[in-house]
């Protein structure tokens, strides 16, 4: 899973991306300008699974954070930068946009504006994509070339929603739409929204774009925070009244606007999170573990995460007869603990 985050000129999104990564990136580096961390995701199941798997090691879920430095406020750079930004954002799966809600140098915050500019320009730029690519498409049936209708339908209501500001992801005919996939649509991405708030500012309500989420996150202070030891950051979390720390609270409205659940699975070797589209079918769960795993897939043995704990080990759920036994099609949850059976 890949979320680049992106934001106005000292909006705070590099100090958002400190918070996220923190003591859980596994590395982080930065190249031509793109910082990148991929950042192991906290999940308190795992221990427990490695311990009634007596597994060697655990594999969290991760998440590949890209903090993305541009100003597409630039209006003579906006080609070159915008080119740029979607040659970046094309691997990712979802967005966070950064807004400032503290003080700069003495000038107010006014994060619904800074949030409309934004998105103003994803829209823009998703629609200057959507034009050319119908121009050409039109220019080709002209001349009686082979064109698909079915995409420039498609095309044409994308543009029909642009022109009217709204996003391609309220629309559930484009989102699932083989064709709309290959144009890497800013728009059409997951969208979560990152209220940069000081530490005196009041949390605000804002009207978010279509298909949006929200979360106030105090950011310098917590990239702070991720820099310090567990026990001291904890100390001071609880001094200033945070809840949870920014990255647990990023990751899980990162799931949820991703519409994502784990799986695990556990041997000698290692207990693992697998992370998969809500939905997903045993079958293809298997897949993302090993393509053989789907190509020759028999059954998939299943019980919840809960259960097992309960029970306290896999031969007891065995014999208690807790293990499900299930087919290709078996709708996967959340917390399934899944041994696959397959053959090549």
């Amino acid at each position: 899973m890949k979320i680049g985050i992106i934001g106005l000129p000292q909006s705070g999104k590099s100090t958002i991306f400190r918070a996220a990564a923190g003591q859980f990136a596994g590395h982080q580096e930065e190249r031509g300008g793109i910082s990148r961390a991929v950042v192991k995701v906290p999940d308190e199941r795992l221990p427990v699974l490695q311990k009634i798997f007596g597994a060697a090691k655990i594999v969290p879920a991760t998440v590949q954070y890209l903090d993305l430095s541009f100003d597409l406020r630039e209006r003579e750079n906006r080609q070159k930068e915008t080119e740029r930004l979607l040659n970046e954002l094309k691997p990712a799966d979802a967005l966070i946009l950064v807004v400032r809600n503290f003080e700069l140098a003495g000038i107010p915050p006014d994060p619904q504006k800074d949030l409309d500019s934004l998105h103003e320009e994803l829209i823009l730029s998703d629609l200057a994509i959507v034009e050319r690519r119908l121009e050409k498409l039109e220019k080709e049936a002209r001349k009686g070339g082979r064109v698909n209708e079915k995409e420039i339908e498609e095309l044409h209501l994308a543009r029909s929603l642009l022109e009217a500001g709204r996003p391609l992801r309220v629309e559930p005919q484009l989102r699932r739409s083989p064709f709309m996939r290959g144009y890497t649509f800013l728009s059409l991405k997951p969208l979560l929204v990152v209220l940069n708030t000081g530490e005196e500012n009041k949390i605000l309500e804002l009207q978010l774009p279509e298909g949006g989420e929200l979360v106030a996150i105090k950011g310098r202070l917590e990239a702070d925070l991720a820099e310090m030891p567990p026990e001291e950051a904890q100390i001071f979390r609880e001094e200033y009244g945070l809840q949870e720390a920014a990255l647990p609270l990023l990751i899980r409205k990162s799931f949820k606007i991703l519409d994502l659940i784990c799986f695990f699975t556990g041997g000698e070797k290692e207990a693992r999170a697998w992370p998969i589209p809500r939905g997903t079918k045993a079958q293809q769960a298997a897949g993302v573990i090993h393509s053989d795993m789907e190509r020759g897939f028999i059954r998939a043995e299943v019980i919840p995460f809960e259960e097992l704990k309960a029970l306290g080990s896999y031969q007891t759920a065995q014999k208690a007869g807790r293990v499900r036994l299930e087919g290709k099609d078996y709708e996967v949850q959340d917390g399934d603990v899944i041994i696959f059976r397959f053959s090549v």
